[in-house]
Formats: structure tokens, C-alpha cells, sequence
């Protein structure tokens, strides 16, 4: 298998169009909810994290910096064939990694409740009861690290 690279991006960049398809087809095309490219990539406040294998995008991850200081990690997305084979993972570390340089205190998300044990695997705690989503209506949870431990 190829190695993994990992690119922090803007909201500018031509791959964001790739990103797109990618979050649709994973967070989104399962539950039957139709594509709306209306993602509010843009802003200062925005880190958008690629990962490649041989070129090609198969991983997605957004670090939001709120106004309280602290990070929210949102629509965490890998190609749906190649789950379960270290890319979130490896997007996930790198997101804890740049909250570690940005020095923030807090890392959050809203994660679906069938993907909660795999933030637990990464440090992360459960801080709500479940929660429909927004658009999916699928159940969350909300969940916190503080990177670097």
C-alpha cells in the first residue's frame, strides 16, 4: 500500500471541489440527503486538512477556530472504501497536532454515536447524551480532548 500524505489546504485551493464530492458521498449520499456544495469553507478561521494516496484524495478533515479559543474538528470524511484502514486516524492526529502548534486548549466535534468508540480510541470523552444531527437527523454525541495528552 502507498503512503499517506497529509496536506493542510485553503479554502482556495482547486482540490476543494474534490473535498466536496468526498463529504457528500460519505457524510451525506448514505442517508439519501441530496448534494449542496454550501459548505462556508472560507474564512481565517478555517483549516482544511487533504489526505493523498498516490495523488488521489481519499480523506478530508476541517479545524474550525472558534471565538473562545479553542478548536472544533468538523466532517471528518474518508472514502467510504477505504474505512477502517488509518486515515481518519491519521487525519485525526494531524488535527490534534495542529491544535498543538495553534497552542489551543480544547479540541471538540459532534460525532455520530456509531463512530464514538474510535474518538475514545484517540483520547477523546464523551461530554453529551445523543443528539439528532442537523441535517441527517442521525444520532451525536459531543465529545472533547485537550491535545497534547
Amino acid at each position: 500500500m502507498s503512503v499517506l500524505e497529509l496536506v493542510w489546504i485553503g479554502a482556495d485551493d482547486p482540490r476543494m471541489t474534490l473535498v466536496h464530492a468526498l463529504r457528500h458521498e460519505a457524510l451525506f449520499a448514505p442517508f439519501g440527503i441530496a448534494r449542496d456544495d454550501g459548505w462556508d469553507d472560507a474564512g481565517d478561521d478555517r483549516r482544511h486538512l487533504i489526505s493523498l494516496r498516490d495523488g488521489e484524495l481519499v480523506g478530508y478533515a476541517c479545524l474550525l477556530l472558534t471565538a473562545e479559543g479553542n478548536g472544533h474538528v468538523r466532517q471528518v470524511s474518508v472514502r467510504p472504501d477505504l474505512q477502517r484502514t488509518g486515515i481518519g486516524r491519521a487525519l485525526m492526529l494531524e488535527v490534534e497536532a495542529e491544535a498543538v502548534r495553534l497552542r489551543l486548549p480544547l479540541l471538540w466535534l459532534d460525532a455520530r454515536h456509531t463512530a464514538e468508540s474510535f474518538y475514545h480510541r484517540l483520547g477523546y470523552s464523551t461530554r453529551s447524551g445523543m443528539f439528532p444531527s442537523g441535517r441527517t437527523g442521525i444520532p451525536h454525541v459531543r465529545m472533547e480532548k485537550r491535545p497534547g495528552r
